[in-house]
């Protein structure tokens, strides 16, 4: 059982317990809740540090508001090491200056005995994508548990087979659960570049089509570090009944907390069925 404590508490959000709720709960009072058109299976957020993507992050969260979500399977990129396929967390603690949640050890064991699923422990240690959205949902829903996991590769056949694993783990899950994909967008481009890149991205995401998302990063000039969790993300909500995806907010640092020479691009969705 492992113990995996926060590791970007005090740079990318707030390390005192006070204000960081506070900063969150700012961010989710000033986001609209979107009325989705159907039965809310996944959300996908941000993930810099909070100046920069909480105020778009939460778009996503504030759908998760008194939703009564108990599991939480999270899906994040890899920033540090390419490997095939995913690392979950089977069981332990995952602790963040909100207190500790369980990694839960029934979707997790599930996914550890999945095709392309294993455990590497340093692609989680010192990961933000997934430690950053953590915060809001402690949050939003109180007391869940989480099934961890970082995504190692954009290989198009690969994240379909870690989505098989994900479908499969939650199909005869009881619990209500959800799906958390985390994903920035473009990186250092000047504003109005960094607009145009990102709509195409978005455009290749409202068609609900992994091919299209992938085709669009790959040779369209669409750009996302999560791009691999947004694929197997999509695939694994598809297999287990969602039919459509809604942006629920778009923005980039230039809007937030930065300037505009070089800004990064984040997005919030909805995937329902």
């Amino acid at each position: 059982m492992w113990h995996r404590k926060a590791a970007f508490a005090g740079s990318f959000y707030p390390s005192d317990r006070k204000e960081l709720s506070a900063m969150i709960d700012k961010y989710l009072d000033d986001a609209e809740k979107t009325r989705i058109n159907g039965e809310l299976v996944a959300v996908i957020s941000p993930h810099a540090g909070y100046i920069y993507s909480g105020p778009i992050a939460a778009y996503s969260y504030a759908q998760l508001q008194g939703s009564g979500v108990e599991l939480i399977v999270g899906i994040a990129p890899s920033h540090r090491a390419r490997f095939e396929g995913a690392s979950v967390i089977p069981e332990g603690i995952y602790e963040t200056p909100l207190g500790a949640l369980d990694i839960d050890s029934v979707a997790g064991g599930k996914l550890a005995g999945s095709d392309y699923f294993g455990f590497i422990k340093e692609a989680h240690q010192f990961e933000h994508s997934l430690e950053v959205q953590v915060p809001f949902l402690q949050r939003v829903l109180g007391k869940f548990s989480i099934a961890p996991i970082i995504i190692g590769t954009t290989d198009l056949d690969v994240c379909r087979e870690v989505a098989k694993g994900i479908s499969a783990a939650l199909s005869s899950e009881s619990r209500k659960y959800a799906i958390v994909i985390s994903t920035d967008l473009s990186h250092y481009h000047s504003y109005n570049e960094a607009v145009n890149i990102d709509h195409r991205f978005m455009e290749s995401l409202q068609s609900f089509d992994v091919e299209n998302v992938y085709s669009a990063c790959s040779s369209m000039g669409a750009e996302a570090c999560g791009e691999g969790a947004v694929i197997a993300g999509m695939a694994a909500s598809k297999l287990l009944g969602a039919t459509g995806i809604e942006i629920l907010k778009y923005g980039n640092s230039g809007d937030t907390a930065g300037g505009r020479d070089q800004v990064v691009g984040y997005l919030s969705a909805a995937i329902y069925k």
